[in-house]
């Protein structure tokens, strides 16, 4: 199979693909593939006519459907010619492969939750923003280029067999994983959260405990593991390095030297055999449950992303008095690093309405929607548009801050992974069980990337 090697323009930036049920926690309208919110059909419009349909796939399961339903309802009261048909749920995604498969796609699309991404690049089926994006303005605000609104080193590309690039991804949000802490408890208990290794290393062998361990984590979906403590580790190295880690770009990356000793880092705090370093059952366990259990102080740690407060707060599950914080993972020896992601949308190259896509498009980056995305998602813009505080929770507020740290080194990843990441994913598993080695975790990773390779 052809490989592509994926871009994203500037210094910042993450974005490897995430789990379905690893989006956490928003609203949802329900699981059919044609939940609109306007009446599906053609429809006529005072006397001018027919309305035109205007079809939209957004996965709610990560940031819910307020925001959507929010836009939505400003472009259908400024566009009464099109009729919007809103396909919204946490099963969107898997419900609308065939529409795609079929030459029948969505106009627009929400490209989160998607494991199908990387075969409609690698099928040039998603529309170029390149030109788009040189004159396009924002809805209302016809003063404003978009390209200045947005944080454009977040804007998502790829380069085709071609050597061609392309900009598919619109940035709207930003995300980040990292070691989520109860600040409350820390404080009461007089803990410092570990900033490096041997801090971390020391941290574990003083606090944890049968009561409190270490680290918590949905081993159902250890890439929260891979990509909370381990990834920043890991480019921490260095950006070459980094780049062919993620993109499985040679074998012998994964049995070098400098990949060995993150995971051995990782082997020694937390692998089987220390002290209380993590839930006995964490292996076994669902994003939720190993959330629940963290929330009761069954551990201290628990990696994460920006999406936690919102989800667990849908679920009513906060206790009272809890303080939610997050800090860089902690596994690296001396540089703290944010791994950072954009969330982007996307149109399809073959809608039926791309004139009403490019529209919609516009009415994203309006102030308005910008901050009621942040206060729906709790999660940080991808524009410059200052957020009113005052609406958004004290989770974000400290999330800006944390990301917007300069005493952090900030990397993009936009990784290319193929089946590399989920024989990651398994390996660290094997380590915490203490079933597989370090080696032998090592050998797995090169011999899947050999596989990719040569397939």
């Amino acid at each position: 199979m052809s490989k592509l090697k994926n871009l994203l323009v500037g210094a910042l930036a993450l974005c490897m693909t995430l789990s379905v049920a690893a989006c956490g926690g928003g609203s949802s309208d329900g699981e059919s593939k044609n939940n609109s919110t306007a009446n599906s059909g053609t429809s006529t419009s005072g006397g001018s006519g027919k309305k035109t349909d205007f079809t939209l796939q957004i996965f709610t399961g990560g940031y819910g459907a307020d925001m959507w339903k929010y836009v939505i309802k400003a472009f259908e009261a400024d566009h009464p010619e099109y009729n919007v048909v809103a396909n919204m749920s946490n099963t969107v995604n898997d419900n609308m492969k065939d529409d795609w498969k079929d030459g029948n796609p969505p106009d627009f699309v929400f490209l989160d939750g998607t494991l199908e991404k990387q075969a409609w690049l690698e099928n040039d089926m998603l529309y170029d923003f390149t030109d788009w994006l040189e004159t396009a303005t924002v809805a209302g605000e016809e003063n404003v280029k978009i390209k200045d609104r947005m944080l454009t080193e977040y804007v998502h590309k790829y380069t085709n067999e071609e050597g061609k690039t392309i900009t598919y991804g619109m940035p709207l949000a930003l995300s980040s994983y990292g070691m989520w802490y109860d600040n409350a408890l820390f404080t009461e208990k007089g803990w410092t959260v570990p900033a490096n290794y041997s801090e971390l290393s020391a941290w574990v062998d003083k606090n944890a405990t049968a009561e409190t361990a270490a680290l918590i984590y949905p081993g159902k979906y250890s890439g929260y593991l891979v990509q909370g403590m381990i990834l920043p580790a890991l480019a921490e190295v260095g950006d070459k390095f980094y780049d062919r880690v993620e993109n499985a770009l040679d074998a012998e990356v994964y049995t070098s030297a400098e990949f060995k000793a993150v995971m051995n880092r990782f082997a020694d705090v937390f692998g089987k055999g220390k002290k209380a370093n993590s839930v006995a059952d964490c292996i076994s366990l669902d994003h939720t449950t190993s959330q629940m259990q963290w929330l009761a102080h069954k551990a201290a740690f628990i990696p994460n992303g920006l999406w936690l407060r919102k989800e667990m707060a849908a679920l009513n599950a906060i206790p009272e008095g809890f303080e939610m914080r997050y800090a860089p993972s902690a596994l690296n020896v001396e540089k703290q690093i944010i791994v950072a992601s954009s969330v982007t949308c996307a149109v399809a190259k073959d809608a039926k309405n791309q004139k009403a896509a490019l529209e919609f498009m516009r009415y994203l980056y309006r102030s308005d929607v910008v901050q009621k995305f942040a206060e729906c998602t709790d999660s940080p813009s991808a524009t410059n548009v200052e957020l009113d505080k005052s609406k958004v929770s004290e989770v974000l507020k400290y999330a800006q801050e944390v990301m917007s740290n300069p005493a952090y080194k900030h990397v993009l990843h936009v990784g290319s992974w193929g089946g590399v990441d989920t024989v990651f994913n398994q390996g660290v598993n094997s380590i915490v069980a203490g079933t597989k080695t370090v080696d032998q975790v090592c050998n797995e990773l090169a011999a899947q990337a050999r596989k990719q390779l040569n397939g």
